[in-house]
């Protein structure tokens, strides 16, 4: 994790208002997308980062130090659209572990649309959606936010050795049946 990020929250927890508004500014959009992969609402997403936002503000004072704020906000927020999704009487509630992971994709533009062949598009797709939602999040938090396998495993609410297990076997299946290199550039580049 990058020491100035560490630095910025430890400032954050001794009160300091512009590193407060440095890791809103910082985490915000991969906050966002984050949420976005459980839940289509996107002003739910958006509350609840802000209810995020509010809850470490008025306890920054006993927050603990930690070596990975983005694990600790992407961690927060999903518990908080957890919550959220239980108040909410329109939505139905969801165990952590069946939680839906939307793996929504989209090329960004019209170059991109000619860099890569329909044919490796529909293959992706294809593989994509041979993982379920477990698989996807993992990979995602594995390759696109780069998490540990310590954090992912936390975070699926499972131990070490099942976090590695899934991903590994996520990884055996898309190998299986495409160039994992080309898979994961097109997963890095589609679900940013």
């Amino acid at each position: 994790m990058d020491k100035d990020i560490i630095k910025v929250w430890d400032l954050f927890r001794d009160g300091d208002e512009d590193s407060f508004s440095l890791l809103f500014e910082t985490f915000f959009d991969t906050l966002f997308r984050y949420g976005m992969k459980f839940v289509s609402d996107e002003n739910l997403v958006k509350d609840c980062i802000q209810d995020l936002f509010i809850k470490l503000h008025n306890n920054r004072a006993s927050l603990s130090s930690t070596t990975n704020p983005k694990f600790y906000l992407l961690f927060s927020l999903k518990n908080m659209i957890l919550d959220a999704i239980a108040k909410n009487k329109r939505l139905t509630y969801v165990s952590p572990q069946d939680l839906p992971f939307i793996a929504t994709y989209q090329y960004l533009s019209e170059q991109e649309e000619t860099e890569e062949t329909e044919e490796v598009k529909q293959k992706f797709e294809q593989v994509l959606n041979m993982l379920n939602s477990r698989q996807k999040e993992a990979i995602y938090l594995r390759f696109q936010l780069d998490l540990s396998y310590e954090e992912i495993s936390e975070l699926l609410g499972i131990n070490y050795q099942s976090a590695r297990n899934l991903i590994h076997r996520s990884i055996t299946k898309i190998r299986d049946n495409m160039d994992l290199a080309l898979f994961i550039s097109l997963f890095i580049r589609v679900f940013n």
